[in-house]
């Protein structure tokens, strides 16, 4: 807070008006620590960049300038209108004014609408202070005309519901309900960012059941895998656990994720948390055999009262590379070349060693070599 104040400070000593916006001024009166600060001003980005040494071209054509000081980024936006949004989604045109009214008035939410001066005052013209003390979703102006600029308001919406346990007003639920069908104009990595915050959220639960009452669901790829029962999902923090508990439920595989482009590391991790949740029991090779994430998220679903990070850390070895002996050693001991046997012999030794059937130490290991080659000779 202290670096955007003096951010603002810095704008207004040279002229310009500057104000504190949108989800800082929002979290910092709900009592919260805000994370991310921005800036909106009468000066445009090239005057910007004159007054501070060091900025970044974020979204210089949408009059976004990243402003780096005391080690940390402010984003400071000239105050600007937008209009035409033929794709439901990016404004065909955007024009700096320098009225914060004017701007303030192109946001989506009343209770991201407000703006805050360096002496903490509260510049409040759409009543976005009422809407956080009676806990209330509620679009700027005429919903239908939000939704209409930014199809990913709707989702918006939906995603702050559950984020703040808030309700959505009934007039901007009813538009969301009107317009849902342009949820399909907007591109699914978009999507996928908000849906991602919906499942990691406390609240998801809301989130969700608005995401079906809103028609938003049947709109979205996939939109099946919400129809289940989430009473009894406990959200991690982390996304992918949301999406594990609609599959499981569904009894789909992850394939039916498809359309969301998951990255590779995500497709893996929900794969094998599936695995890792249909085994019987859990031993030392499996917490081994796993990564901690996947088996975080097997034991969420599974609701496993094992602390699969403790697990993990009273294993002999965390990986291959921890053995005591590696290729060269059984090749030496057995005067034997590399081929399909060496592959066998260290697997079974890895898997001993994390069994705690063989301890790991070299001259156990080649105690236990010879005995078991010269068996096998």
């Amino acid at each position: 807070m202290k670096t955007a104040i003096e951010v603002i400070k810095k704008l207004k000593s040279s002229g310009f008006e500057a104000y504190l916006v949108g989800g800082a001024v929002r979290d910092f009166l709900l009592g919260k620590d805000p994370k991310d600060f921005d800036v909106a001003t009468s000066a445009e980005p090239v005057q910007v960049k004159e007054i501070f040494g060091r900025t970044v071209d974020t979204g210089i054509q949408h009059g976004t300038v990243l402003v780096l000081i005391n080690g940390t980024g402010v984003e400071v936006t000239t105050f600007r209108t937008e209009s035409d949004y033929t794709d439901n989604r990016r404004p065909d045109r955007v024009e700096f004014v320098k009225s914060l009214a004017e701007d303030l008035k192109r946001r989506d939410f009343t209770i991201n609408a407000m703006a805050m001066t360096e002496e903490l005052e509260l510049v409040d013209i759409f009543g976005g202070r009422q809407d956080l003390e009676g806990k209330l979703i509620r679009a700027v102006g005429e919903p239908e005309e939000r939704f209409q600029e930014d199809a990913l308001r709707m989702l918006r919406a939906v995603r702050f519901s559950g984020q703040l346990d808030f309700s959505i007003d009934e007039q901007t639920l009813a538009a969301i309900k009107r317009n849902a069908s342009l949820i399909r104009s907007v591109a699914v990595e978009r999507i996928k960012i908000e849906l991602d915050k919906i499942m990691a959220n406390q609240h998801a639960a809301r989130s969700i059941n608005y995401l079906l009452y809103s028609g938003l669901a049947d709109q979205l790829p996939s939109g099946d895998l919400f129809r289940i029962d989430w009473q009894d999902f406990k959200p991690s923090g982390d996304p992918l656990s949301g999406w594990l508990f609609a599959l499981w439920h569904s009894k789909k595989d992850a394939s039916a994720l498809a359309s969301y482009k998951l990255s590779n590391e995500e497709k893996t991790a929900v794969a094998k948390a599936l695995e890792a949740a249909e085994l019987e029991y859990w031993n030392q090779w499996t917490y081994y055999s796993y990564t901690l994430r996947q088996l975080e998220l097997a034991a969420g679903l599974m609701q496993k009262q094992q602390n699969p990070a403790v697990q993990k850390s009273r294993l002999p070895v965390q990986s291959k590379s921890d053995l005591a002996v590696n290729g060269r050693d059984l090749m030496e001991w057995s005067g034997q070349k590399a081929g399909p046997w060496l592959k066998d012999a260290l697997g079974v030794i890895e898997r001993r060693v994390v069994c705690g059937e063989l301890e790991n130490e070299k001259d156990k290991i080649k105690e236990w070599f010879f005995d078991e080659y010269n068996r096998d000779k």
